[in-house]
């Protein structure tokens, strides 16, 4: 074993010494930085354009949702802050009044025992309308939408709602259905 030790120090020796002999000129350089190539990217067929790297002629930015209000002077979102006179805009009765409405129609579906229920309105988008109906025990989700000027429930709570019937059917609109059809 030593002398496989020994003959391994040797040749080892040896190639140091030969290449130490030859004239090899070891330099040591700095790199410079290869550039930073940047490129403007514009959508083509297969691209989509940035979420808010759009706008019209007033600068609302339509993939943000914004549109043009013209009679409030402004971009805004029509889920948000509805665009309109103040007398389109859902009022505290009109609220009141959907909620009569709302337990009258699940009363008739479902009899006597849906008029202990509680009625809440979330969102009211022109004819489209949703909210809950609770009861101590539990609650539930309704969808309703206005057909020659009453109000008709598309969605009572029970089961699991129907998305591509809500959405084309009867045409609800996104803003009413988000939490439910995403």
């Amino acid at each position: 074993m030593k002398n496989i030790l020994v003959v391994l120090l040797i040749i080892l020796a040896f190639l140091g010494g030969y290449f130490l002999s030859q004239n090899y000129n070891f330099k040591i350089e700095t790199k410079t930085p290869t550039p930073t190539l940047t490129a403007t990217i514009s959508p083509t067929n297969n691209q989509r354009p940035l979420v808010g790297g759009d706008s019209d002629e007033h600068g609302c930015k339509g993939s943000a949702g914004y549109s043009w209000c013209e009679e409030k002077q402004k971009c805004l979102r029509t889920w948000e802050e509805p665009c309109g006179t103040p007398s389109l805009i859902p009022t505290v009765d009109e609220t009141e009044s959907l909620k009569t409405i709302i337990k009258q129609l699940l009363i008739e579906e479902h009899g006597e025992s849906a008029n202990g229920l509680t009625i809440t309105v979330s969102k009211i988008q022109g004819d489209y309308a949703r909210g809950g109906a609770s009861e101590t025990g539990g609650g539930a989700m309704w969808l309703a939408t206005k057909k020659s000027g009453n109000w008709q429930l598309v969605f009572d709570g029970n089961g699991v709602p129907d998305c591509n019937k809500l959405k084309t059917t009867y045409l609800f609109p996104t803003a009413i259905l988000t939490g439910i059809c995403d």
